[in-house]
């Protein structure tokens, strides 16, 4: 008897990925592929969402290929994806071009010109820098022409469900028009409100998948497609999140925290931290904010400074770390601030930039590489300060992402928060496939599905000595932040003299 699969697909920031899970969370088959960003000018990041349809149907293919027969037990499709960005298409959903991601800076000036004209009430859905919203008026303002050919205006999940299923559908931690705040927004800047997608539940059918995917990727017919998450949120389900309060740390491309919370937080509150707040599972919501650079700091260490190496990424990877856990705890006072693509929650600034500090000639390479790590950690810790100066709770602290696969990195980012992180086999695509199991009907709650998918693999307790010292470093830490944030905010273009 053929065992009930559900599959997640998760469109993330560098990788596609499609994963078939057993009911019990335990993984089947997966496959993966590479996804590109573009960055045409200094601050701009793009992507292409037709490769995102085709990295989608390869992976999906490879799945299926994978499971065989077993294909005929898959009970449904959960999608979680990267956000937000700005997708504009015809009538037939084809993207009229590339469009602009979470990390493009483009548009970062035009924040308070915007919030001066419509208000904050349509903050919440991404860093309000890099929003949709304001991408959408910077697409007002630089391709109006584009945007009013356009015969739908889409966020990345919108365009996926709409890409897989056929039906212009969108969820609510994602859909930019989802809310009547939103619309109010749209209303303002003269947007013709029918161009958005209709929003529906996490665990809802968005429709089956279309016929022609099946037939190219080997999936059964009628395979029904539910909305999902965006990642961030589906990472937070994949972790087991069902309870107010309970905080995570998630370390990717990116660098975020998020803790659950009752209700939303209004607009005004958002943009003075430069938070994100969007609508969750189990009538809560998710509020964090983010470092902007997470793991892509290793990615750019690599890329600059391991040039070279005929070995494969994760060999390097490995070796940083190694390298790394040579240098003590304080990386013998190097400082690294993270801050290659801006300065992140709570003090948003995209004109600063990355720094290196207190290089003596008796640095090494090991020192710059733990610098790194212990950099993005402090950027974390500035996050869990704003949620502890604003009441919130971050307790049962979870660690998701590649980074939490780093026993060193793990290790640091639990001595410089002072708190016990509990590691569970998890990502996005496991969030995205716990709703599946939910919308299938073979769970009754996201609540339940998690209690059966989620389990523990690790946990990591701070290291008393390293708690004191790291206090002390992260005070001069944040003197340094701040020195950089006044500095740029100096006449002068501030994206040269870092």
């Amino acid at each position: 008897m053929v065992k009930p699969l559900v599959i997640g697909l998760d469109l993330g920031t560098t990788l596609c990925k499609a994963v078939a899970f057993e009911m019990d969370g335990a993984l089947r088959a997966q496959s993966q592929q590479i996804t590109h960003t573009f960055r045409p000018a200094d601050g701009w990041a793009e992507q292409d969402p037709k490769e995102w349809i085709a990295s989608i149907f390869r992976v999906l293919a490879d799945l299926s290929a994978q499971l065989g027969e077993e294909t005929g037990g898959i009970l449904a499709i959960g999608v979680s994806c990267h956000g937000p960005s700005l997708i504009l298409t015809d009538e037939h959903f084809s993207p009229l071009g590339r469009c602009p991601i979470w990390q493009d800076q483009r548009a970062t000036h035009l924040c308070g010109e915007l919030l001066e004209k419509v208000g904050a009430g349509w903050v919440g859905l991404g860093m309000p820098e890099s929003s949709f919203g304001v991408q959408l008026y910077w697409a007002l303002q630089n391709h109006p022409d584009r945007l009013w050919a356009a015969k739908h205006i889409f966020d990345t999940k919108g365009f996926l469900l709409a890409s897989l299923t056929g039906r212009a559908v969108d969820e609510y931690s994602s859909s930019p028009g989802s809310r009547d705040w939103n619309q109010e927004f749209f209303e303002a800047l003269g947007v013709d409100v029918r161009k958005l997608p209709s929003s529906i539940d996490s665990t809802s059918v968005a429709g089956e998948l279309q016929r022609d995917i099946c037939e190219r990727t080997g999936l059964p017919r009628g395979l029904p497609v539910i909305a999902g998450l965006n990642d961030g949120a589906a990472a937070a389900l994949g972790a087991g999140l069902v309870q107010l309060g309970q905080g995570i740390v998630s370390l990717s491309t990116n660098g975020v925290m998020r803790t659950t919370i009752s209700q939303r937080l209004p607009g005004a509150t958002l943009v003075a931290k430069s938070m994100f707040c969007y609508s969750y599972v189990e009538g809560m919501y998710v509020t964090g904010g983010t470092t902007k650079c997470g793991g892509d700091s290793v990615r750019w260490f690599i890329e600059n400074f391991l040039t070279g190496y005929p070995v494969e990424e994760k060999a390097l990877f490995d070796l940083i770390t190694e390298e790394a856990a040579k240098s003590p705890v304080g990386a013998k006072g190097v400082f690294f601030m993270p801050y290659l693509v801006g300065m992140g929650s709570p003090n948003s600034q995209s004109g600063s930039r990355g720094t290196f500090l207190n290089l003596g000639r008796h640095h090494t390479r090991s020192d710059l590489a733990r610098a790194l790590f212990e950099g993005v950690a402090f950027a974390l810790r500035d996050i869990a300060e704003t949620f502890s100066e604003m009441g919130l709770g971050w307790e049962n602290l979870r660690f998701t992402g590649g980074g939490s696969k780093n026993p060193l990195w793990r290790q640091i980012v639990s001595d410089v928060l002072g708190r016990e992180l509990c590691g569970v086999r998890s990502d996005s695509a496991l969030g995205a496939a716990i709703l599946a199991a939910v919308g299938a009907g073979h769970f009754s709650s996201p609540r339940e599905a998690t209690t059966a998918m989620v389990h523990r693999t690790f946990q990591v307790s701070p290291i008393s000595a390293n708690i004191a010292y790291y206090d002390h470093l992260y005070g001069q830490f944040s003197k340094v932040r701040r020195l950089l944030k006044s500095f740029n905010e100096q006449p002068g273009d501030g994206n040269n003299v870092v």
